[in-house]
């Protein structure tokens, strides 16, 4: 039996339904894990809860006028955390407690969003320590910690976590924690909610998908509607194991796509005087064009936009090089595949190398996706041919060339060249 999961932020605050994971016993394939909220109104587990806080910040930090820990955070701020939630999980035979503890900032400014959370995993009839890290970051107003927050269950085998959010007056904070060895942390990654670029009203609701149990954790999506319930896009993340965080799984992700944005945020987007006309003219000349969508989605790869200033016109992107630069597209063909290839930059955007050279290949949605992106003097093909599409050869500085294989998906790093002794640290490969 498939199960989805749904966590759902009110619009413009911090507001969460209850989720399937809240409670009861859940089933897929043979496994069982059941989680059960405990009360901390109940004198027991507030009991359970103290000896978990005592253990974790000290009991001479207990302030019992507020009910609290104390916490002194190295850059100063003084925070009193109290736990918000205690889950018992039992699983493959294991009785764990899950004590998830929110703390606020004392003397926080409005504009001060440095929360703080703690999160503990414990033996549940010892209480001996299994994971857990007393300071993480909570983004939220006030510097204060959540009041509401849930556990979920993340992968088939019983592997837990927490969901809370978090919100300022033009951006909501979806944010997720989870054990990794013996600590807690966070896992949200690229996980992204309503900013200031968003159009009111906007809401976001989020998923977890059991139906993919080979995964460390469970797919995420992301739905997005207007006021009226009407949906207007959808993302997805991936859990991925290198970095132990949700990373867009897609180009759309990365670019939010279909995520309305207000007028004023588009017009600033795209520059003083630069309409997507002027961008293609600067790109290709008199060459080939463009789509708008095309040109978006690959300025948006990029990370660049085309601007019109001061008498000057060219390209600029976030790495601290303010002067616009030059960039120039051409279209190319190769075994069947079509590809576009920009080049361009400066010392200041692509170092010793003077320029970069990015591949652009069209895939079978008719997408244009960056497939090699470096700081390069050159590119050139070789006579090498794999699935049908020659091998690149990319120059760039230290007299280190990088040989580059197009593996039937996309282009793969193959081996390191030297043009010279001592060049690629007298390596090959």
């Amino acid at each position: 039996m498939e199960r989805k999961t749904r966590l759902r932020l009110a619009a413009g605050g911090v507001a969460l339904a209850v989720a399937i994971l809240a409670g009861g016993l859940l089933l897929r394939g043979g496994d069982q894990v059941k989680v059960e909220r405990l009360a901390l109104t109940d004198a027991s587990a507030r009991r359970l809860a103290a000896g978990i806080m005592n253990r974790a910040y000290g009991g001479e930090q207990h302030d019992p006028q507020r009910n609290c820990w104390h916490y002194l955070r190295e850059d100063g701020g003084d925070y009193c955390l109290r736990p918000l939630t205690l889950d018992r999980v039992e699983s493959g035979g294991e009785r764990r407690l899950y004590l998830f503890a929110s703390g606020g900032k004392d003397a926080a400014r409005d504009e001060d969003l440095s929360g703080l959370v703690g999160a503990f995993v414990v033996d549940a009839d010892t209480l001996a320590p299994i994971a857990g890290s007393r300071e993480l970051d909570f983004l939220n107003h006030r510097a204060a910690g959540p009041e509401q927050a849930q556990l979920l269950r993340l992968s088939r085998d019983g592997y837990m976590g927490w969901f809370a959010a978090g919100s300022d007056a033009s951006e909501d904070f979806p944010q997720f924690y989870a054990p990794k060895d013996d600590k807690v942390v966070a896992i949200g990654g690229d996980v992204f909610g309503r900013d200031a670029d968003t159009v009111a009203g906007m809401k976001f609701a989020y998923q977890l998908d059991s139906a993919r149990g080979e995964a460390a954790a469970y797919p995420l999506s992301a739905i997005v509607r207007d006021g009226k319930g009407k949906q207007l896009a959808s993302f997805d993340f991936r859990f991925d194991r290198r970095r132990w965080e949700y990373v867009c799984a897609d180009v759309d992700c990365r670019v939010r796509a279909g995520l309305p944005t207000r007028p004023e945020r588009e017009a600033q987007a795209q520059g003083p005087d630069a309409p997507a006309a002027d961008a293609n003219e600067a790109l290709f000349g008199k060459g080939r064009k463009l789509s708008d969508v095309d040109l978006q989605d690959v300025l948006a790869q990029l990370d660049m936009r085309y601007v019109s200033q001061d008498g000057e016109a060219g390209f600029v992107g976030p790495n601290g090089c303010d002067d616009p630069y030059p960039l120039n597209g051409h279209f190319e063909r190769d075994g069947g595949q079509e590809q576009l290839w920009v080049r361009g930059g400066n010392g200041c955007t692509s170092g010793a190398a003077g320029a970069s050279v990015w591949v652009f290949v069209r895939d079978g949605g008719g997408r244009l996706r960056a497939n090699l992106g470096m700081p390069a003097a050159q590119v050139r093909r070789t006579r090498d041919v794999s699935a049908g599409v020659h091998d690149l050869r990319a120059g760039s500085a230290g007299f280190c060339d990088r040989l580059w294989r197009w593996n039937g998906k996309a282009f793969v790093h193959l081996l390191n060249i030297p043009t010279q002794t001592g060049g690629c640290d007298g390596g090959s490969a």
